[in-house]
């Protein structure tokens, strides 16, 4: 089975390990994405083109999509829809310290033996477990 965890948050950030490190799972905050950008796109806001534009641009044909210079007839619209859409979450307190703690994890398995930041990272985990253990499993 993966090791698979996820982070909770306003938007949950998975994390699973891979060979090279880590993968961010990011279902949710990519479903957040596309409600930002249905929303600008279906906007009741009078002085909004960006569906007007879409509906242009499905109506072309395949010969009228070439445009000049390997521009694509929709890079001003994803532009200005990219614009509209949630690009950050937050991980509040001590998520973002359960972030770290996976990451460098997972990036420990991918470092060469003897690598000095690999051996920082274990003494830092083997402190941290001390911690735990004297404050009854407490995060330190």
């Amino acid at each position: 089975m993966p090791d698979d965890t996820t982070i909770s948050a306003p938007i949950p950030v998975g994390v699973r390990r891979i060979p090279g490190g880590s993968r961010l799972v990011l279902e949710a905050f990519a479903q957040t994405v596309i409600e930002d950008v249905l929303d600008a796109l279906l906007s009741t806001d009078r002085t909004s083109d960006l569906y007007e534009r879409l509906v242009a641009l499905a109506e072309l044909d395949p010969d009228e999509r070439a445009l000049p210079e390997h521009r694509m007839p929709y890079e001003e619209l994803v532009a200005d829809l990219g614009e509209q859409a949630s690009k950050y979450t937050h991980l509040y307190g001590a998520r973002g310290l359960d972030l770290a703690e996976r990451l460098g994890t997972n990036a420990l398995q991918s470092l060469p033996v003897g690598y000095w930041p690999g051996e920082a990272w274990q003494a830092w985990q083997s402190v941290k477990a001390a911690a735990d253990a004297v404050n009854g499993g407490a995060a330190a």
